[in-house]
């Protein structure tokens, strides 16, 4: 048999982690790009950090 014959369909089996079934290489990626924060996101973070690093540098009462 060659390759192409033997792995017609990918192995939707779960393994050992109970997972393996569920996850393929294109779902993996998407969940990558999905997960991605984007600029706003990147910048409304950075606006927080700055306002909690001010709030330490103020001095105490």
């Amino acid at each position: 048999m060659s390759g192409s014959e033997r792995h017609t369909e990918p192995d939707r089996g779960f393994g050992r982690d109970g997972i393996s079934g569920l996850v393929d290489v294109n779902r993996a990626l998407r969940a990558r790009d999905v997960s991605r924060p984007r600029p706003a996101e990147l910048d409304a973070a950075e606006q927080v950090v700055a306002a909690a690093l001010a709030r330490l540098e103020r001095p105490r009462r």
